[in-house]
């Protein structure tokens, strides 16, 4: 009995955090996104892509996949991730969709994620709970925090929407 005592008492702090952590990350979770729809449309999203794809060139920024779409818009490269992630490890166009828009400078990261029809249900790559379908959203990857997008994030946006 003292044995099983001593056992619990070690154990207990490590249960303790980790049920903290899963908490911290459930609430964080629900947080991390804004959308964006209003500023960035679905149909501005669709735009850039076919943009991207049609004009850009092949490069790999993450070590999650490779070979993204790319495009350079000079004060920030700009890169598509499929749909089903790592099921399309070489992001080729004909296997999936591309539902990521990543943008990056020099020092931010931005990742915009579009939620099309259908997408919730079929489980599609960076959906959380609370995204609606037929919206636009910005995501916190970095845990930072927001209370609105900034405003060099709207601008990159107007670029992206000036794209043909």
């Amino acid at each position: 009995m003292k044995k099983l005592i001593s056992q619990i008492i070690i154990f207990l702090p490590l249960i303790i955090c980790s049920l903290q952590v899963k908490s911290q990350n459930m609430n964080f979770n629900q947080t991390n996104f804004q959308k964006i729809t209003n500023q960035f449309s679905v149909e501005d999203f669709e735009k850039v892509k076919r943009f991207i794809l049609k004009k850009g060139k092949r490069k790999t920024y993450r070590n999650y996949d490779n070979n993204n779409p790319f495009y350079d818009f000079g004060k920030f490269q700009s890169y598509l991730g499929s749909d089903i992630g790592q099921q399309n490890i070489n992001n080729d166009p004909k296997l999936s969709d591309f539902n990521e828009l990543t943008l990056k400078d020099n020092n931010h990261y931005f990742k915009i994620l579009i939620v099309r029809k259908g997408d919730t249900q079929a489980l599609k790559k960076g959906i959380q709970n609370g995204m609606l379908e037929n919206e636009v959203y910005f995501v916190d990857n970095y845990q930072i925090g927001f209370t609105k997008i900034s405003d060099l994030l709207t601008n990159y946006l107007k670029i992206l929407q000036s794209a043909d």
